[in-house]
């Protein structure tokens, strides 16, 4: 919620203060959220997997991917331009978190209501967007660069997939807790 609050508050008034005046493009804001995102997505897996070789495994990656974020903002491409390796590198790491959540639950030896179970619906969220918009960021540097009309029509699926993973999170937050014996 802060980053999209700055990022429309940059676009209606931030750019053009007494003290600058900077273009009005808010893309520096979303890709430099992206290293952030992707420590977010490995801190709430983190806690929810329980084997401890994969915890570890993705403590590492996590490390390693977020560093790469960083470097890819600063010095790589930029952050005047859309981050897509730290995109796509999310992505992937993202859809694999999810699948390794749900090949826990599948192996889980006790009955699981899935429907009551709060990271059943984030890692069902999570899978939707990234895997749904994986192909749209995977072509979004050749899309830009040759269809650029096409490449910002691709954007309402990703609205659309962005409403739906935050619908599926909203659902994790009004499930009730379960008891642990």
């Amino acid at each position: 919620m802060v980053v999209e609050t700055m990022a429309i508050l940059w676009k209606w008034y931030l750019y053009q203060t007494p003290w600058w005046n900077l273009p009005r493009s808010n893309i520096f804001i979303y890709c430099g959220f992206l290293p952030v995102r992707l420590a977010f997505l490995v801190l709430v897996y983190n806690l929810f997997l329980k084997d401890v070789r994969v915890k570890a495994i993705i403590r590492y990656l996590g490390i390693l991917f977020i560093i790469f974020g960083i470097l890819n903002y600063f010095f790589i491409q930029g952050p005047d331009n859309v981050n897509t390796y730290t995109l796509i590198l999310t992505h992937f790491t993202a859809i694999a978190l999810a699948l390794l959540y749900f090949n826990q639950v599948l192996h889980e030896p006790k009955i699981m209501i899935l429907s009551r179970t709060p990271m059943v619906w984030i890692s069902f969220g999570t899978l939707i967007y990234y895997a749904g918009t994986l192909p749209f960021f995977l072509f979004l540097d050749y899309l830009s660069g040759k269809l650029p009309g096409l490449a910002v029509s691709f954007l309402y699926i990703n609205h659309g997939l962005n409403i739906i993973m935050y619908s599926f999170y909203l659902t994790a937050f009004l499930c009730k807790p379960q008891s642990q014996p």
